[in-house]
C-alpha cells in the first residue's frame, strides 16, 4: 500500500528517556497543529510507515518529544533514530508562513526553570555565535541566559511560557 505524503520535513534525532519517546526535527518548522496529528510517517527500509501520535510535545520551534504508539521502550525507539519523517499529504500546505523563527519573537514570554519556578521576562536576545542569550528580567537584574536545543525543554506560545535549563549559579551572579 502506498501512503500519501508531504515531502520529507526531517529526521529523527535521538531517543528520549527510557519509555521509547524520540527527538525530531523539523528544518521547516512545525505546522501550527502538530500537536493535534493522528499520525506522521517514518521511512523505513525505503517505504514510509504510518505511526499513531501518543503526545507531542514541542521542544523548541525546530524540535520536537513524540511517543509513537507501540513504541515502548528504548530499543524500539533506538531502531527509528537517523530515519526521515512525514506527515500525510497536504498538511503542510495549509500552514505556510513563510517566516522563519527568531529567538528574538519571545520578548514578553514569561521564563520558567527546570524545577517550573519562575524566572522572569523576556526583554531581549543576543544573538552571540555557539551562545545565544536571552536577556530576562530577573528582579532589578537583568540577566543572560544561554538558550539552545541542549537547554530548552519547550516553547508555549498559548501561555507565553519558555521552560529553559538555567545553570547552577548564574542567577547568583
Amino acid at each position: 500500500m502506498q501512503f500519501k505524503t508531504s515531502q520529507p520535513l526531517g529526521r529523527v534525532l535521538k531517543t528520549h528517556g527510557r519509555q521509547g519517546e524520540l527527538i525530531i526535527s523539523c528544518e521547516q518548522g512545525f505546522p501550527e497543529n502538530f500537536k493535534k496529528m493522528e499520525s506522521l510517517f517514518i521511512e523505513i527500509n525505503e517505504q514510509v510507515v504510518p505511526f499513531f501520535l501518543e503526545h507531542v510535545i514541542e521542544k523548541t520551534p525546530t524540535t520536537a518529544i513524540i511517543k509513537l504508539e507501540d513504541v515502548d521502550n528504548l530499543e524500539e525507539a533506538g531502531g527509528l533514530t537517523g530515519l526521515t519523517w512525514y506527515l500525510p499529504a497536504g498538511t503542510m500546505e495549509q500552514e505556510e508562513t513563510g517566516a522563519p523563527f527568531s529567538f528574538r519573537q519571545l520578548e514578553g514570554y514569561r521564563v520558567i526553570d527546570q524545577q517550573d519556578q519562575e524566572i522572569g521576562v523576556v526583554e531581549g536576545y543576543q544573538e552571540i555565535p555557539s551562545n545565544p542569550l536571552l536577556e530576562v528580567r530577573h528582579g532589578d537584574d537583568l540577566v543572560h541566559i544561554p538558550v539552545n536545543e541542549e537547554t530548552l525543554y519547550y516553547i508555549d506560545p498559548e501561555k507565553k511560557v519558555i521552560k529553559n535549563e538555567i545553570p547552577e549559579g548564574l542567577l547568583d551572579l
